[in-house]
Formats: C-alpha cells, structure tokens, sequence
C-alpha cells in the first residue's frame, strides 16, 4: 500500500503541476490538433555513448483522449506487455475533471480521487480516497496568486493534520520555474526543483536542491523527430548526480511518440 501511495501521489502532483485553470489535457501537455491516442515508448540507453537499445522499450504509456482534449484513460505497461496499472477521468459539463480511478495490475479499483473547483475554476481541493487503507487517505488544499497561478498546495493526512506543503513560482509566460517541498512540522524545504524551457513551453532542464542550497541532481531534455502539428516524437533525459550523495546517478533514456488524430 505504501508504493501505491506513493505512486499515486507522485502522479497527481505531477498531473496537476501543469495547470490550475479550466484547460483541456492537450493543452497542459503543449499537444497540438485533435490527439486521439499516444503510444509512449520508453528504452534504457547508454549515458556514456548516448546509444540505445531500441528493440525491446522498458515501459509503455497508452493514453486516449476524448474529442474535447481530455484525457480519459491511461495504460501503464511494462516490458514484457504486462498491464500494471490503469487510471481512468471523468469530466463535467465545464469540462472540469472531476474524479481519477487508479487500477492495480489485478484490475481491482485500488484508490479514487474526487476534484473540486471555486467559483473562477481553479481546482480548489483534491481528496484522495485508498480502498484498501483508509487511513493513507488524505486531502490537498490549493491556493493561487491574482494571475490564477497554482502558488501552493497543502496535504492534510485522514486525521486532518497538515503532512507536507508544496510552494511554486512562475516566470510571466506562466511556467512553473521553482517547486520548494516543504516539512509541515519544520516548516522547512525539504527540497528544491528549479525548471527551465524552450520557446515552445516543453520542459528542458530540471535541478534538484537540498534544503541546504547544493545541487543534487540534474536532468536534461530534448526533442527532435516534430511531427506536421508540431508535436514531438522522440524525446532524450539524462540524468546526472551533481554531488557526493548522487554521485552514482548517470543515466540516458529515450521516449518514443507515436500520436493518432481524430
């Protein structure tokens, strides 16, 4: 239960780092035309050549969109075509998602979670719910700054207790350049992620921090292989230790796109 916790967890807050206003999922993902589905391929490479084995991808990401640019359904599968987990989203007449069911790789419902908006559509709070262990529910408070910029989010365990606090910052065109994790009982960071992107919005560096300032690990991004929207096919990260502590992170990837319009 703790490693869905923690996956789902880490989904959402990746999910819903992109957008807080009423914007379908193509347009968080700075996805271009009517995207029916994508096929991600992902393959392990080489991070001292920078070679890859593309025969056989490690993991694959299925994702179906409906005809308004939402996202409806997401496939994790891993190497051997094995489905691990599914998350389905539901929407309302203002195009709002409101609810994501997480699927384990037994089928079985293993956690839902329920989304509520203000009055400017903003999300406002997310609850959580875990089916086999309520007491990993909990809930998430957003808060915002006067551009609609989600500046804040704050996790409240199923006893009500604040858990942890997450604070960002945005540049003029609206990307998110810093996430600050903070400890709910310290009232201290944690850590740090700053971001940097190219001119079309896609995410090309991400820096991880301690809570002292020092640079733990860095990730580097790029995209080649544009389709005819715009749309990227192939995608590099590698990923690199920058101090004694993750001195052995040294990795290279490569994510292959394959993108059905309707």
């Amino acid at each position: 239960m703790k490693k869905l916790s923690f996956i789902i967890t880490f989904l959402l807050s990746v999910q819903l780092c992109f957008a807080q206003t009423v914007k379908n999922s193509l347009s968080k993902q700075h996805l271009k035309g009517k995207v029916k589905r994508i096929e991600s391929s992902s393959y392990t490479g080489d991070a001292n050549s920078g070679t890859v084995d593309t025969l056989a991808p490690a993991s694959k990401v299925i994702s179906l969109f409906d005809e308004k640019g939402n996202e409806v359904e997401e496939n994790y599968v891993d190497k051997d075509d094995k489905k691990v987990t599914k998350w389905l989203w539901k929407y309302n007449e203002k195009n709002e998602n409101t609810e994501e069911d997480y699927f384990a790789d037994t089928g079985v419902l293993g956690a839902t979670t329920f989304f509520k908006y203000d009055e400017k559509g903003n999300l406002a709070e997310s609850d959580h719910d875990f089916i086999a262990d309520k007491t990993n529910s909990n809930k998430t408070l957003y808060k915002y700054d006067d551009k609609g910029n989600n500046v804040e989010e704050d996790a409240y365990g199923n006893d009500g207790v604040l858990k942890y606090k997450n604070i960002y910052k945005y540049d003029s065109r609206g990307n998110k350049m810093e996430m600050d994790y903070w400890h709910a009982n310290e009232d201290t960071i944690r850590v740090k992620w700053t971001f940097d992107y190219n001119d079309a919005g896609l995410r090309v560096k991400e820096d991880r921090y301690s809570s002292r300032g020092e640079l733990q690990i860095e990730n580097l991004f790029t995209y080649e292989n544009m389709d005819k929207l715009g749309n990227w096919l192939l995608q590099t990260r590698r990923s690199q230790g920058k101090n004694k502590e993750y001195a052995r992170i040294f990795t290279y990837s490569v994510t292959k796109q394959k993108i059905y319009y309707y």
